[in-house]
């Protein structure tokens, strides 16, 4: 299930807690409201308009996981009591609130709003969300004045924000998360928030294990593989196996097996393996166009590389101080065709 054709009917709930972040000196926390929000039709459009932009990106938006099933968990809530009365909904977003502050361990963590509320898409499921939204400060101009206009959020231009969303299906409460901040140079969507305020997991997304498992290998063979003949045969056969294979699954064992002996078979099963120690179903629309443009680095000497997309460059080999038979040798590839380049580099004096 993706969310992609999410259409929401209504908002039913709103309720806006401020977290004030961590400080040097004192932990963070929540300042919690009593009332839910009022708000008119076109604000309640605005909002509906905001969530469905978010949980429509398919980049930032991914479908997760329970972890935490315990007492007082979201699981709990959604799978045994929901929906509750206005103040028993009040209630539980004061103590989501706390929870949310409690997972600002660092001072690097912003503060902000956390929104809560819940409502009914087109399709009548219920659901249930919750907004950690960061402040902004913006300008505007009132007449002949400049002002400007503090606590700003939820602004289309600036995504500063993270939404849970958890859509009923059934009987059963889906978890879905949208990170603005996520983003391919990122291995994973914000902790602290799925995991340490809502006890959720990504393990089982295969987007994101696919994306990581290719990144996590790529990384391993260029580390650890010094001849540059055998890394490209390797990075190769990892692309080979993201486009090819026709079980559809990835398997770090089979991996290890058909491409890797001896020592660095063992290393790879102890780093890589032990990460991914299940198969998981393919899925490359994380990294469908990275495979093909992969960018690789073929060093040449201290401080000069060769550095191109690897279909272009090809099959590689580096001779060190080359004899007489080397020169020989390429003369011949050259004579028969089965030599197109070659790179020179002389002695500096």
């Amino acid at each position: 299930m993706n969310l992609i054709d999410l259409e929401i009917e209504n908002i039913d709930r709103i309720i806006a807690h401020t977290i004030i972040p961590k400080m040097p000196t004192k932990d963070a926390y929540a300042i919690t409201k009593s009332e839910l929000l009022n708000f008119n039709k076109e604000e309640k459009a605005i909002l509906i308009l905001r969530l469905e932009e978010a949980l429509h990106n398919q980049k930032k938006t991914f479908k997760l996981d329970y972890e935490e099933k315990g007492e007082n968990s979201v699981y709990e809530f959604l799978k045994d009591k929901f929906p509750v009365s206005k103040s028993k909904f009040i209630k539980y977003s004061q103590q989501l609130a706390e929870n949310l502050a409690e997972s600002h361990f660092r001072t690097k963590i912003p503060g902000g709003y956390c929104l809560i509320g819940q409502g009914k898409t087109k399709k009548g499921n219920d659901f249930f969300f919750t907004v950690k939204a960061e402040l902004q400060e913006v300008f505007t101009i009132t007449g002949d004045n400049l002002e400007l206009i503090k606590n700003v959020f939820l602004s289309p231009a600036k995504d500063f924000y993270k939404v849970a969303f958890f859509i009923r299906v059934s009987s059963l409460f889906i978890p879905f998360m949208y990170d603005d901040q996520f983003s391919m140079q990122k291995r994973d969507l914000t902790e602290y928030f799925y995991g340490q305020f809502l006890g959720l997991t990504t393990d089982k997304n295969d987007s994101l294990r696919s994306k990581n498992f290719f990144d996590d290998t790529k990384s391993f063979i260029e580390s650890n593989v010094k001849n540059v003949k055998d890394r490209m045969g390797l990075l190769k056969a990892l692309r080979v196996l993201y486009r090819e294979e026709t079980s559809g699954l990835i398997s770090g064992k089979d991996f290890s097996d058909k491409y890797l002996e001896g020592k660095l078979k063992t290393k790879f099963e102890k780093i890589i393996s032990e990460k991914y120690p299940h198969a998981f179903t393919r899925n490359i629309s994380l990294i469908d166009n990275k495979i093909d443009l992969e960018r690789i680095s073929i060093p040449l000497s201290y401080s000069l590389a060769l550095v191109g997309n690897a279909d272009d460059i090809g099959d590689v080999e580096i001779i060190d101080h080359p004899d007489g038979e080397d020169y020989e040798n390429i003369g011949h590839e050259f004579n028969n065709g089965s030599l197109r380049k070659v790179v020179l580099l002389k002695e500096a004096k």
